[in-house]
Formats: C-alpha cells, structure tokens, sequence
C-alpha cells in the first residue's frame, strides 16, 4: 500500500475522533447550561381541555424563568410528551423520561387515573412527579416522589358545599357523578360528607358512566325527588353535556360543581346552562398581584384565550420545581426531591398552598380557604364568603 495513502487515511481518521470528541465536549457544554423537566399532559385526547392548559401554562412559566436568567444560571427546557388522555400511553412516556437521565424531574399527568398507572413506576425510579391536579383520593400515597401541587377535591368542595348551603338556603340535595373514574368519586364522597356536616339531606345519588352521552333516565331520578340544589362530580368530557342536559330536562335549581367544570371550553359548550353553577378553585383572577396580572395578560397575548385555574396549577409547577433546586443547589433528581421537601408550601399564583403532614410521613396540598365562583352572564364572578 502506498506510504501516503496509509498516513492520509490516518490524517483523516484522526480528523474523525478529533471532530467526535469535540462534539461530546459540546454536548456537555451545552447540558452543563441547561436544565431539563419532562412534562406529561393531555393534549389530545378528551382530556385535552385541561391538557392544553397545563400545557400553554407551563410553556409561559419557562419563558418567565429564562428571560429572567433560568435556575442558577441554567435555562430550562421543557419536553412535554402528549399521554393523549390514555392510561398505557402514559406509562409509556414515564418509562421514556425515567430512562432519560437528563431529565431530572416531571409535571403531570392530566387525570388522576393516568397517575395511578403511571406515577408508580416514576416513584421506583426515584423521579420526582408533581401533580399540577390529580384531585383523587390516595395519589400521594403512591409514593414520596409524588408532590400533588393542586388542592385535591376532599378540601376543595367542602367549602362550596358549605357555601351553597347557607347562601342558598338549602334542606335537600341530590348528587350526580361519573362512578367509573377515581377523581370524580373522590368528588362524590367530599360533597355527600360535607352535605352532611351542615344538615343538608342528601336525597338522591346517581351514578353514571362517563362514556355515556345520554343522562335522561338518571335526571329523571334526580328530578323525582325535587332537590334543592344538584351537586356534580363530573369529569371533563361530560361537564357540559350534563349542564345542557339538566336544563333540557328541567332541572332548574342551582347546580354546584367539581373542577371538571373549571374547563376553558364549558361556557361556549354549555351555553346558558352555566348560568349560575358554583364551583371551587384556589385561583382568583382578580388578584392585582403583578405576578397574576401579567401571568394573564401574557396568557391572552400568547394564545389569544382566557387562563383557567387549571393554567395557574400548572404554571405554579414550573415555579415550584424552580425554588425546590434552589434550595438545594443540586440539578439531580435527589436535588429536586432534597429541595422540594425543604419546602413548607408556596405562593405563586393562587392562595397560599400548604404542605401538610399526612399519614405515612407523606404530604398533600391544602389551602385554608379556597376560593368559590359563580357563573354569571357566561363568566365566573367571585363570591364572598
């Protein structure tokens, strides 16, 4: 073979590691300026009204942080991952984010059920999971990797329940709520409970599937028995069609609702059946905050709609997971997880949220009070309480 044939193959096979090594060492470069946080949300899917909030949400939340310098210097990225409302497919994207060892820790997903199927895995991994809602019983008793950040419905409808009752003067009630899915039966049981603390008779529950698109025959239980007032556990994808469908069937008391009813989309899919429903919520849009005014102002600006509570959850997520590295100055998942249980609560957007103990040595959200809606004229009017 030919001398400088030989030492020019060599020339170029130097060339070749020289140029590989450098890219490694860009690479890492690059990743030392960074952070990474996998986001699990629906965005698709029937679940893609909430889905997409908590999406745009915490998309504004990283543009927030990196104009203002990121998390000790590093800027954050984002890869969020659609789980299109789908138990499996959810699992699927947790296992694709725990064997990705740049990312350090996840929000989501958007349904208590996904959690259920999901989270555990994450936990195992050590990965730590904040749940911008999740409302249902026992979510963060899969584990102390998962951080429920949103108020769950065991705290959130006691006080519309409680509110309906006295403003409203009520002396019976029925109940409505979708019994194949965990979160709106968490729902069920915290307005039966609470019901029953302020004296109100809880004359009728109906269960119904909510895959179902028609509710005539269990209206007509509930219309029957002539309630005061109907309180609804519903979930996102039926919210709307119950609203329509109790007035068709006239069923004109004053209705009270879970979050499911807080989706962006219920007033233009329920037309005037939202008028007057209740519902609960630890965001107030009427903060004067700067936070809070300029969160909404740019929400509109960014995707021409309207922040919902479930944005506020969301974008609080990203804010949190922020502080809780801060606190331990550590961009592992240990240093996430080390951070976020150095921290005793937050406020962001919203009320102040608390940790409490709960059993287990575990912690939950809770909020002294939160805050009750009313819809009127196709917009939610805060209440006095």
């Amino acid at each position: 073979m030919d001398i400088g044939l030989r030492l020019s193959r060599r020339k170029i096979l130097g060339a070749a590691v020289a140029s590989l090594v450098g890219l490694a060492v860009a690479h890492t470069a690059v990743a030392e300026d960074t952070v990474k946080f996998g986001s699990f949300v629906s965005t698709s899917g029937p679940g893609s009204p909430y889905g997409i909030d908590q999406d745009q949400a915490m998309k504004l939340a990283v543009k927030y942080i990196n104009a203002d310098g990121g998390i000790l210097g590093r800027k954050v990225i984002l890869d969020q991952q659609d789980t299109a409302f789908n138990k499996t497919q959810a699992q699927s994207v947790i296992r694709g984010f725990i064997g990705n060892d740049d990312v350090i820790a996840v929000v989501g997903p958007t349904s208590s059920g996904e959690a259920f199927a999901a989270d555990p895995a994450a936990v195992a991994a050590g990965l730590p999971v904040l749940a911008p809602n999740n409302g249902a019983q026992g979510v963060p008793q899969i584990g102390p990797y998962v951080h429920r950040i949103g108020v769950p419905e065991e705290l959130l409808l006691p006080a519309a329940a409680e509110y309906a009752a006295k403003a409203l003067g009520l002396k019976t009630a029925a109940i409505m709520y979708a019994q194949n899915d965990a979160f709106a039966t968490t729902g069920y049981e915290a307005f039966n409970e609470s019901l029953e603390e302020v004296g109100v008779d809880v004359v009728q529950v109906v269960g119904y599937d909510s895959s179902s698109v028609d509710f005539k025959s269990q209206l007509l239980l509930i219309k029957e028995k002539n309630p005061d007032a109907v309180f609804v556990a519903a979930l996102a994808t039926d919210a709307a069609l119950l609203l329509r469908q109790m007035r068709q069937n006239g069923i004109d008391v004053p209705i009270v609702g879970n979050v499911a009813f807080t989706a962006p989309t219920l007033v233009e899919a329920a037309g005037d059946a939202v008028e007057g429903l209740i519902v609960a919520a630890t965001w107030d849009p009427a903060d004067t905050s700067e936070l809070n005014q300029r969160f909404i102002a740019d929400y509109k600006t960014e995707y021409d709609r309207e922040p919902t509570a479930l944005s506020a959850n969301a974008f609080n997520c990203v804010y949190i997971l922020k502080e809780a590295i801060e606190n331990s100055k550590e961009f592992t998942r240990e240093g996430v997880q080390k951070g976020l249980l150095a921290m005793r609560g937050y406020s962001y957007l919203g009320v102040p949220v608390e940790f409490k103990k709960i059993d287990g040595g575990l912690r939950d959200a809770a909020a002294e009070r939160p805050i009750l809606y009313k819809y009127k004229d196709g917009k939610p009017v805060k209440l006095e309480q």
